[in-house]
């Protein structure tokens, strides 16, 4: 016992300095890591899952936005060059689709044309992107030219077009101001792909939230399937708007209802088999006003009813529903991801009717 004790002693003795801080700075990772799980438990943990362009990560923003306390200067920043980004790839695409359906400009709108593609040709570093001054006046002179106006008016439902591309081009002017410093409607309606996990901590109503983003839904699974554990709610975004949209890189496919499939597959997933589903019906403006040009039933044959709001969106409503089982809370909502104050009513009534449905089950509410 004695020897066993003193080698014990003995063997501690020998470690050196720099072992016995690592050894100290381990323990401190364990407490870290011990203090985390154990906040995790204390947090209502909301999974944030849609598939790409649905408006997830806007609404994931917003939460920043409406929770803690926005961009700061510096973090606004961050932005400029993706606004700026947008700005190019929307009118990119209007350029494009006035080529595409024989719209022709006057001599002065083309020659504008002509210099803003001369400057995308120069472009070296897409990444660091800043539209120069000079270039913002020309791509507005473009955008405002009666041939693009026609265009956008008469065809913006019938090409693949930037959701937020009027928000930027009509601001295409401030936007590429000097000085210029994103704004939070700015850094709401900008487009990004998620790739990884983004996570968000916030309080609401005295309760502690945890929102998880995950991107790459497919290529990434092994990194985000630990955000599945202790899930309380899933938040699935829907894109209205893609009710007759196909997939871009398979034209056999309509969006919505790839979105309806990987959505019953979350659904059924076991590890979901406690948690809330609420889901976003979002670009609910979009819809609307696309219905009056796309009737619903050209893409859904199964729809039988007429082409107002009202019916369209309640077929949509029940597509999803059926996926739902007894054993899940499920809450609808329709959704307009830019608006703030929408996303702001939306999540705290989705949030108040999973705190009391929770209740009524545990038997502490009539």
């Amino acid at each position: 016992m004695g020897a066993g004790a003193g080698g014990l002693s003995l063997r501690g003795a020998r470690l050196s300095p720099e072992e016995r801080a690592n050894s100290s700075k381990s323990r401190a990772i364990d407490r870290a890591l011990s203090k985390d799980h154990t906040d995790d438990l204390n947090r209502f943990k909301i999974l944030l899952l849609g598939t790409a362009e649905s408006g997830k990560s806007t609404i994931f923003r917003q939460m920043r936005v409406l929770h803690l306390d926005g961009y700061a200067k510096e973090d606004a920043l961050e932005y400029l060059s993706i606004i700026h980004s947008n700005c190019m790839e929307a009118l990119t695409q209007l350029v494009e689709a006035c080529s595409a359906f024989g719209i022709l400009h006057d001599i002065t709108v083309q020659e504008d044309v002509d210099r803003f593609e001369g400057f995308k040709k120069k472009l070296r570093d897409p990444e660091g992107l800043v539209i120069p001054v000079v270039i913002g006046r020309c791509m507005d002179r473009v955008w405002q030219s009666p041939s693009m106006q026609m265009c956008y008016e008469t065809r913006r439902f019938r090409f693949a077009l930037l959701d937020s591309a009027k928000y930027f081009m009509d601001n295409i002017v401030r936007l590429t101001e000097d000085n210029y410093v994103p704004t939070i409607q700015d850094i709401v309606h900008c487009r990004i792909s998620t790739t990884g996990i983004n996570e968000i901590a916030f309080n609401h109503k005295k309760m502690d939230f945890k929102m998880v983003d995950v991107g790459g839904q497919r290529s990434e699974r092994r990194k985000w399937i630990h955000c599945f554990d202790n899930v309380d709610m899933i938040l699935f975004i829907v894109s209205m708007s893609d009710y007759d949209q196909l997939d871009p890189e398979d034209h056999k496919y309509n969006r919505m209802k790839q979105s309806y499939e990987i959505f019953k597959t979350i659904v059924h997933c076991d590890l979901f088999r406690h948690a809330s589903i609420v889901l976003f019906l979002n670009k609910y403006d979009v819809f609307v006003e696309k219905l009056k040009t796309s009737p619903l039933r050209r893409s859904f044959k199964s729809y039988d009813g007429d082409n107002s709001e009202e019916s369209a969106r309640d077929f949509i409503k029940k597509l999803f529903r059926r996926c739902i089982t007894d054993r899940h809370k499920f809450f609808v909502f329709e959704t307009t991801a830019t608006d703030t104050g929408n996303i702001d009513l939306v999540f705290g009534s989705a949030v108040a009717h999973i705190v009391n449905e929770n209740l009524r089950s545990a038997g502490l509410h009539e």
